[in-house]
């Protein structure tokens, strides 16, 4: 079997989500073109509550799951969210920071990023069960990142080990502004997180070691 889908994500036998990406994008595409004929029909403020009700779930169901997929489909995505925000706005020319920042919504891989964030807040204050603790507690790690509460596991090969929330997880964690790590519960440090250009922080050296290959 090369394909098995497992509460909504399709597993692909090399992990690359191809197929699952591609499903998505088909699903999305259908309801942005809802929104393309729905013109002057609606006010725009029904529209973006639409897109954020009915496409934006798509494109972000179980995506720390896909998180790791190859940076050409990280891009479709990016290229449909825009699609829908052009729908929404009805605007062709606007450049795609400009919409999100009408819209108020964040590059979507950079809303992964900040939801990788939140289970490391998590395991710090051990919120979470041991099975996913396990997961980041490296005893035979060589080293710890500077400012950080987590091990940092080494491997030899990018797709076999960088490739993974076990790596990027503390590597993020790492990177975070202290007052940000600090904060003195979860919803706090999920108000803080939201704001933040995590994507930004992980710019050296990010395509090597958690999109993959296009």
């Amino acid at each position: 079997m090369d394909n098995l889908k497992l509460l909504g994500v399709t597993i692909d036998s090399k992990l690359n989500f191809t197929d699952h990406v591609s499903s998505i994008c088909k699903k999305a595409s259908q309801t942005i073109g809802v929104l393309v004929r729905l013109g002057n029909l609606i006010p725009t403020k029904a529209k973006l509550v639409l897109f954020k009700s009915a496409v934006l779930p798509y494109l972000t169901y179980c995506h720390l799951v896909w998180h790791f997929c190859k940076s050409s489909d990280a891009r479709k995505l990016e290229r449909l969210q825009e699609r829908g925000l052009r729908a929404v706005y009805r605007d062709k020319h606007e450049s795609y920071s400009k919409l999100l920042k009408r819209a108020e919504l964040p590059i979507l891989m950079n809303r992964r990023l900040q939801d990788i964030c939140i289970p490391m807040y998590k395991l710090k204050h051990k919120l979470c069960p041991t099975y996913i603790s396990n997961i980041f507690n490296d005893h035979n790690s060589s080293y710890f990142l500077r400012q950080s509460d987590f091990s940092n596991p080494c491997y030899n090969t990018v797709t076999y080990g960088k490739h993974s929330l076990r790596y990027l997880g503390p590597r993020l964690w790492g990177k975070l502004s202290s007052d940000v790590r600090s904060a003195k519960n979860l919803n706090t440090f999920k108000n803080k997180i939201r704001k933040c250009d995590v994507s930004s922080l992980v710019n050296d050296g990010y395509k090597g070691c958690s999109l993959g290959s296009s």
